[in-house]
Formats: C-alpha cells, sequence, structure tokens
C-alpha cells in the first residue's frame, strides 16, 4: 500500500464518515437487542467476570504470586489486566471474519465501502473495551494505586487496534472464499491464548518456549498493559520494535489483501 493508496483510503473513510457512524450504532444495539438493560451489561459482564476471576483463582486455587514480581497481591486482577486487550482482540478479529458473509445483502446489492465493515466492528468493540478499561482504573484506585504509568496503555491500545484491524481485514477477505477460514481462525485463537501469557506470568514459560511467546505481539501487548496498570517495567525496546514490525506489516498485508481481493466480494457473496 503506498502513501497514494493510504491518503485515498483516508479520504474515503472520512466521507462516509456517518455511514460509519450508523453501522457502529448499529453493531452496539444489534448485541443487546431486545434487552432492557442495554449498554448497562457492557459494564455488568466486565463486573462478573472480575468477581469470578477473584472467586476462581483467589478464594478456590489460592493463588499468590510476588507483589513485587507481578505488581499486586490479588491474582484476579493481574489476569483481568491481561485479559481485557485479549478480549478486545479475539472478539475483534473473530466477528470481522464474518462480516463480509455477514452482511452479503448489503454488498452485493449497495454500493458500500465494504472495508468499512471490519471498522465498525473495531470501533463498537473499542467501546466495549472503554468501559473495560474504566472499572480496571476504578478496582485500582480502590485497592490498590494508580500511576503515571498508565498512560502507557494509550500506546498499546492503539497499536491493538491497528494489528487487530489489520488481521481483521485479511480474515474477512479470506472468508469470502475460503468459508473454512472462521473455523481454522477459531481452533487458531485457542493456541494463541494459552501461548500468551494472560493466565500465567511470562518468567514461568520454559526457556525453550520463550522465544515463541517473545516473537507473539499479544504476548507484549498483555505484558505491556499489567505493565503500566500494575505500575511494573517499562517497555522494553526489543520488544516494542518486534512489536511494531508485526502491526505494520500485518496492517498493510490486511488493507492490500482486502483491497485486491474486494472487487470479486459481489460476485462470489
Amino acid at each position: 500500500m503506498t502513501l497514494r493508496d493510504l491518503t485515498f483510503f483516508l479520504r474515503r473513510l472520512t466521507a462516509n464518515r456517518n455511514l460509519l457512524r450508523n453501522l457502529v450504532l448499529r453493531d452496539l444495539k444489534h448485541r443487546y437487542v431486545g434487552s432492557v438493560g442495554g449498554l448497562v451489561w457492557s459494564i455488568v459482564h466486565p463486573i462478573v467476570l472480575l468477581i469470578s476471576y477473584y472467586f476462581v483463582f483467589t478464594v478456590i486455587f489460592g493463588m499468590r504470586f510476588d507483589p513485587e514480581q507481578i505488581g499486586t497481591d490479588n491474582f484476579a486482577i493481574y489476569v483481568f489486566s491481561g485479559f481485557l486487550p485479549w478480549l478486545m482482540f479475539s472478539d475483534t478479529v473473530m466477528r470481522s471474519c464474518t462480516s463480509m458473509t455477514d452482511n452479503a445483502n448489503l454488498i452485493t446489492k449497495t454500493v458500500l465501502p465494504s472495508e468499512i465493515l471490519p471498522i465498525a466492528i473495531t470501533i463498537a468493540n473499542l467501546v466495549h473495551h472503554l468501559i473495560g478499561l474504566v472499572i480496571l482504573l476504578g478496582v485500582l484506585a480502590m485497592f490498590e494505586t494508580v500511576t503515571l504509568n498508565v498512560v502507557w496503555v494509550v500506546i498499546y491500545l492503539a497499536v491493538l487496534i491497528v494489528f487487530a484491524q489489520g488481521l481483521g481485514w485479511l480474515v474477512s477477505s479470506l472468508n469470502v472464499f475460503f468459508r473454512d477460514t472462521s473455523q481454522v481462525l477459531n481452533v487458531l485463537m485457542i493456541f494463541w491464548f494459552w501461548f500468551t501469557p494472560i493466565l500465567y506470568s511470562p518468567e514461568l514459560v520454559p526457556e525453550r518456549f520463550r522465544l515463541i511467546v517473545a516473537l507473539n505481539p499479544m504476548a507484549t501487548v498483555v505484558v505491556g498493559y499489567r505493565s503500566a496498570f500494575l505500575n511494573l517495567s517499562p517497555p522494553v525496546a526489543e520488544h516494542m520494535i518486534i512489536l511494531a514490525a508485526w502491526t505494520t506489516a500485518t496492517f498493510l498485508l490486511g488493507a492490500l489483501f482486502f483491497r485486491r481481493s474486494k472487487t470479486a466480494f459481489a460476485d462470489v457473496l
């Protein structure tokens, strides 16, 4: 993707901002269609997750780590702070994968810039993610401490959005031509989850597997979130370089592949 292509894409996105806003609102409303609580459930769900983590890991298993190592003596908060970015990433990619087939009528019967559909999913998930972050900050303010290190989350969140968006474009276009893409992606996400240090500390990974974790962009994002929220070590330059390379490559590859394949969407769908 050249600079000219990127400029054209941004202009087209700006010209369709009203359409994008309506798609985001539709996504937010559709998620809780028919429910009385509506968007309130976006607040309830993270709170229930946090309480569940506390009950399982702290009350039942009694898991304890060195507070100086993980930044807190509450393992539930440790898990929750790492699960939030993973939840946004996995939900964005999985739902983007079927966004073209789910909206086949819009693509085949209207003049719709199809690349906006995965973007709308990303923005809608960002709204839910921000609600979860506010809840986490509230819990930390009540039971732990919140330091200026939390501003690092902005960088990791930006990287997370770009990475998920690029991968979302890639899998959504692949799924148009190969409908098994969503099933393969579902299996891949299971392995990806367990190779990402969400339920464990990266220090517990055996030496022979640490290269896999180091090359995992989501591992860097999860560790970065925890470092920011739990006042741990600042970002490592080498890890940030690898993360930036993964993010840039994935975004450009996804955007280019989507652009080249979208002309055939109407015929296949």
